[in-house]
């Protein structure tokens, strides 16, 4: 009759206990088991996405991007600042200054986020604008001429005018980006 336990014996003639799992299988749904109860004790309320929504920003991942309280990633609308955290990139010109000046402005504060047609990136990111103090941030980093307007994208008529206004007058007084162009201004 065999022994219905869990042990044999080795060559010796002593018992050994034979492993169910192996140490590396035990560890990885030890890290499994920590991972899911930090994931799930810790409140994630999503952001409603309606316009004039308050949140608070966590921190400026990168000139146009915000990562909210949320675990949210907001991108600016219209805005494209120089890349700092592209992984085969290099930092371009003025993407640091652009980084601190979003940073300046929103990081740790609470922001009011207006929303357009578009409400999410192919990479599902809320597009907005972002409003703090009154300040608007997607103007205020075209003007200082930390940033491209961009008005490729699908949104308002009405903002591709105000941004390439903010970008003609960062253009004209060779503001950040601008001056490293030495093209003559028509």
């Amino acid at each position: 009759m065999a022994d219905p336990s869990p042990r044999s014996t080795n060559r010796t003639g002593r018992f050994r206990r034979k492993r169910r799992f192996g140490r590396g299988t035990l560890a990885f749904f030890g890290l499994v088991l920590l991972f899911a109860t930090r994931y799930w004790a810790e409140p994630r309320t999503r952001v409603p996405l309606n316009s004039g929504t308050l949140v608070f920003v966590e921190r400026v991942v990168d000139g146009d991007t915000l990562l909210l309280a949320d675990g949210e990633r907001v991108r600016l609308l219209g805005v494209n600042t120089p890349e700092t955290k592209h992984p085969s990139k290099p930092v371009e010109p003025f993407g640091e200054e652009a980084s601190a000046f979003t940073r300046s402005l929103v990081e740790g504060r609470t922001v009011r986020l207006e929303l357009d047609r578009e409400r999410r990136d192919n990479y599902g990111r809320i597009l907005a604008y972002v409003y703090c103090d009154q300040r608007f941030l997607n103007e205020e980093l075209i003007r200082a001429g930390l940033s491209f307007a961009q008005t490729r994208f699908p949104y308002s008529e009405q903002m591709k005018r105000r941004f390439k206004a903010a970008e003609a007058e960062a253009r004209s007084h060779r503001r950040g980006l601008w001056s490293l162009r030495r093209e003559p201004i028509p």
